[in-house]
């Protein structure tokens, strides 16, 4: 039975509480070796847009991607995650270009040497095939070319002509390949330092909250999330999930302030910090479990401290 999935499919793929991520069905002879390790029974390697990593999944458990798909969740603008978002950005741009889509791996992996050393990273050749395909038949491939490369320079005539046609075909598409290559990392560079620029300039025009105010707007973020989340009977509204959303990510957006927004007296006298672990542990609230454990891994020195005065004051009565 031929796979559902062939390389480089779009996909969305779920891992634990995390939402469904866009994600390409990945040739396994490109994965890095410390990857192909880990690959288990059944399972093809998918590659997630707006993140470093790669996952093995049984296809059944994949869900196909379409553009539709794609423009509905981006109008749709149901989420305040970031980085879903610039994810489902990356795959409407994907375009099927697979070749793109390795080049830039690739590079960011710092494995840009290996590339010179692969002929056949061709979108014609690597696109639409069967994802199980593993390693050997690329070792397998190497040897017969390195075979080709050393047949007996006492061969006919015609043998010899027909090698030096060969070994001109290759220079080209060797060529066309360090081309590509070159181009396509200096077209990456260009959009990451755009990407950049575009950040600087959102932080600019970012509304900055006010400090001399902070143990008050805390308070009112504590109150707000909790009325939203936590004090009620029934499941959440979406629009008291995109406020709580935007309220946490609002939170994040100040985490890097100098002095801190959220100092230790803040935290102190709002409490808000207990409020997020009240969040992590209910279950029902998974997908703001990323957001709350990042805000307080960015206040753990400020707990360890909390915790101490805590302890201080136990033995003090």
């Amino acid at each position: 039975m031929s796979p559902q999935f062939k390389t480089g499919d779009l996909v969305l793929c779920k891992v634990g509480s995390f939402p469904p991520w866009p994600a390409v069905i990945f040739p396994q002879r490109f994965l890095r070796k410390d990857v192909l390790r880990k690959r288990k029974p059944d399972c093809v390697a998918v590659c997630f847009f707006n993140d470093p990593t790669y996952y093995w999944e049984q296809p059944h458990r994949l869900k196909s991607l379409d553009d539709k798909i794609i423009v509905q969740f981006l109008e749709a603008k149901s989420s305040n995650q970031t980085d879903l978002i610039e994810a489902y950005k990356q795959a409407k741009n994907y375009k099927n270009d697979l070749k793109k889509l390795i080049v830039k791996r690739f590079v960011e992996e710092k494995r840009k040497g290996e590339l010179d050393h692969i002929n056949d990273l061709e979108n014609n050749i690597i696109f639409g095939k069967n994802p199980f395909s593993d390693r050997k038949d690329d070792r397998k491939n190497a040897k017969d070319s390195a075979a080709y490369k050393q047949e007996d320079s006492s061969s006919s005539k015609n043998n010899e002509s027909r090698r030096s046609s060969g070994t001109r075909k290759r220079t080209n598409i060797d060529q066309n390949n360090e081309n590509y290559i070159e181009q396509t990392v200096n077209n990456i560079k260009s959009d990451k330092y755009k990407e950049l620029d575009k950040k600087r300039k959102e932080r600019k025009v970012r509304n900055k909250l006010d400090r001399s105010r902070r143990v008050e707007i805390a308070m009112l973020f504590r109150r707000r999330i909790q009325k939203n989340l936590i004090q009620r009977e029934s499941k959440p509204t979406i629009n008291e999930i995109n406020e709580s959303h935007k309220l946490l990510n609002k939170i994040v957006e100040n985490l890097s302030n100098v002095p801190p927004f959220f100092d230790i007296d803040t935290l102190r006298k709002s409490k808000l910090h207990k409020l997020l672990k009240v969040i992590i542990n209910d279950k029902n609230l998974d997908a703001f479990h990323p957001v709350c454990e990042e805000i307080l891994l960015s206040w753990s020195d400020f707990l360890t401290q909390l915790k101490a005065e805590k302890e201080m004051g136990k033995l003090e009565t």
